[in-house]
């Protein structure tokens, strides 16, 4: 029975393993280059909202669930601190979002938000890169957690965040991702705050 097995998916069994092989050695040789370019779209979008001349320093802190997560803290040429921003990963629509969220440097207002990894829907959740959308984030109280609502003006700043048509779900995707990040970097910066006074 056995050697029946095998005379019969010999073709598929030394496929498996050579295809494996091969994903395994180019996955190996583009490492070092996949991290490149995730460091590279990071440091664009920290710039695109701090500035070209913005510098970002490596800290750490805890979540609600007590994981450890890293931050920056994000300083100008001449060493003053222009606010916080965080790398944050939630499930979206089609697969995992990765944002780039920014506050200022009380933590009181949140500066902007970038898509750094995404794989929503063409034409619907894949609006979520559009900066226009984003651009409701911007200037949100981040004191006060978002909410999505179906219709509004987009325009406005405040805590509600208008829903793109057709993708509500990546909508709430990426504002709960926000809500999240705004409350890891709140927490660690009041603990700055407490530990410098």
């Amino acid at each position: 029975m056995l050697i029946n097995f095998l005379k019969q998916s010999w073709l598929v069994i030394v496929s498996s393993l050579v295809f494996g092989l091969l994903v395994a050695v180019v996955q190996g040789q583009l490492a070092g280059r996949i991290a490149a370019n995730e460091r590279a779209v990071f440091e664009e979008a920290l710039q695109a909202t701090f500035g070209a001349n913005a510098q970002s320093q490596e800290q750490g802190t805890t979540d609600a669930e007590g994981n450890a997560v890293a931050y920056y803290v994000v300083e100008g040429a001449e060493g003053q601190k222009l606010g916080y921003a965080i790398e944050l990963v939630g499930s979206g629509f089609a697969d995992k979002i990765k944002l780039l969220v920014s506050v200022g440097p009380e933590a009181e207002k949140i500066l902007g938000i970038a898509v750094l990894k995404s794989s929503e829907t063409p034409g619907y959740g894949d609006e979520i890169n559009n900066p226009l959308w984003q651009g409701q984030f911007a200037g949100a109280a981040a004191t006060e957690k978002l909410e999505v609502i179906k219709t509004g003006d987009a325009s406005r700043v405040d805590n509600q965040i208008v829903a793109i048509t057709g993708a509500t779900i990546s909508s709430e995707a990426v504002t709960s991702i926000v809500n999240k990040a705004v409350g890891i970097l709140r927490g660690a910066v009041e603990g700055q705050l407490t530990e410098e006074e």
